[in-house]
């Protein structure tokens, strides 16, 4: 009799699923196309851009959207004065806020700001004091920002468009100047060893010609051996992969290219063409690429706005259009950002009215049909445990290495380390004995979204208790 573990079992079960996409009622209704978006780990939906409205409700450039669509009313209006561009969520579940704001809540806070999980403004992180956009915004595992935009002085600091801050925001002197010119950085990715990949407008990179695309060490030096694309690579949007393959929405040539951990192009792999931009990609565990842009065919089929790729590239046909446009004369709509749910679904945010022929304002969800699996497995091994977080299907793949926490009441959790990669998912071992006293374990880990994909989310395992009581919340 065959063994059949417990990822062969859903797999089996997963070949059995007909696929298919639908839109669904989710309908949050900002009055402007938001300017990015990203999940958090319960599968709540952040959006930010220069709307004061969603819905009924009055929100200021940040609002946060319940599982149905909803405004989610326990989130406060955080009242930024301009626009939010785009955002990060930590691992504490603190939200930092990147744009051309000057005041938060009343508050000065210019370009960056950090609000508490419920929107309030987190006084504890100090104005920064950018002097323009914030663009894109990476968080360090030791919870240092990085942040890309347009800006070149950061309080009483010279800095040209990309600079990191300590995790209460002050500037980072440790950090060099990167010396970029002489224009924006837009994109920004952290790979597993700790450097740093910036997209962007520039034509210089370390003080060396150096085209749009470059790579610094963690202390900010720039990388000289990763490869100039002299004008070949226009950064639209940046991922990095847990096997350090790194997906790039490539401007102009309006493809997807993958390139090995060193910026060399990877073998097997030809994107699909599409017709006009592409501007957020959504890396999946199975493999496949979500993208989005202004395109209207991609591969040679129609695809308005959305698409999704074979992991070798090829335009995945079982992935229907959904038609993002305004009408069937105006077939002009886009999609800007891309957020994938715990449970597969995803979340779209552009410039269209109609979504798959419903009307669908600035936002829309895709049932994509197919499964999404996330479960943590714990084995007890002496005094320690084993613990094992596999993720399978759709849903959006990690941009980081997850760490485990630890709690001892299911609430207050601390970092216990990070897991390390394995085949269909991550791994760690603890030393909490399962005969001892109560405790808590789950995994977290952070994802590429957004516009740009230069907004982080996050997502979470389920709650593990040592009591057989298993908190299944959300991936």
């Amino acid at each position: 009799m065959r063994h059949i573990t417990w990822i062969n079992l859903v797999l089996l079960l997963a070949s059995d699923l007909a696929s298919g996409q639908s839109i669904d009622a989710y309908n949050p209704v900002p009055e402007v196309p938001p300017a990015s978006v990203t999940a958090q780990a319960d599968g709540k939906i952040l959006i930010v851009g220069s709307f004061f409205q969603v819905g009924s409700a009055t929100q200021h450039g940040v609002a946060r959207l319940s599982l149905d669509g909803s405004v989610d009313t326990t989130f406060s209006n955080p009242g930024a004065n301009s626009e939010v561009t785009t955002l990060a969520v930590q691992p504490d579940g603190k939200i930092l806020i990147g744009g051309g704001f000057t005041t938060v809540a009343g508050e000065p806070r210019l370009s960056m700001a950090r609000l508490n999980a419920d929107g309030t403004l987190d006084t504890t992180f100090g104005d920064p004091g950018f002097n323009s956009n914030v663009w894109a915004i990476a968080v360090q595992p030791d919870g240092r920002i990085l942040a890309a935009g347009d800006f070149t002085q950061i309080g009483t600091h010279t800095q040209n468009y990309f600079a990191r801050l300590d995790a209460n925001g002050a500037f980072d002197s440790s950090f060099a100047d990167p010396q970029l010119c002489c224009n924006v950085a837009r994109s920004v990715a952290l790979q597993a060893d700790g450097r740093i990949l910036i997209g962007g407008y520039f034509s210089q990179a370390g003080g060396t010609t150096h085209f749009y695309f470059a790579r610094y060490s963690s202390d900010g030096t720039f990388d000289p051996s990763f490869p100039d694309t002299t004008e070949d690579i226009l950064p639209a949007a940046i991922i990095v992969a847990p096997d350090g393959s790194i997906y790039v929405a490539e401007g102009g040539n309006d493809i997807v290219r993958k390139l090995d951990i060193n910026g060399a192009p990877a073998a097997g792999f030809a994107s699909a063409q599409t017709d006009s931009s592409i501007d957020t990609l959504a890396l999946q565990p199975n493999g496949k690429i979500l993208i989005g842009g202004v395109f209207e065919s991609a591969g040679g089929q129609p695809r308005h706005g959305l698409a999704r790729l074979n992991s070798d590239g090829t335009l995945d046909t079982t992935f229907s259009d959904m038609n993002f446009n305004f009408n069937a004369g105006d077939p002009n709509g886009y999609v800007n950002g891309i957020a994938e749910q715990p449970d597969g679904k995803c979340v779209a945010i552009g410039n269209f009215t109609l979504a798959n022929g419903l009307a669908r304002q600035y936002m829309a969800r895709v049932t994509t049909g197919d499964y999404a699996s996330s479960v943590l497995v714990v084995t007890p091994n002496g005094a320690s445990v084993d613990v094992a977080w596999y993720r399978l299907g759709d849903g959006a793949e990690l941009a980081q290495v997850p760490l485990l926490w630890h709690s001892s009441d299911g609430m207050n959790f601390s970092v216990v380390g990070p897991m390390t990669r394995i085949a269909n998912g991550w791994q760690a071992s603890a030393s909490y004995d399962v005969h001892g006293a109560p405790f808590y374990l789950k995994a977290i880990g952070t994802t590429s979204a957004g516009s740009g994909n230069g907004a982080p989310g996050q997502v979470a395992s389920a709650i593990y208790s040592n009591d057989t009581i298993f908190g299944w919340g959300f991936e």
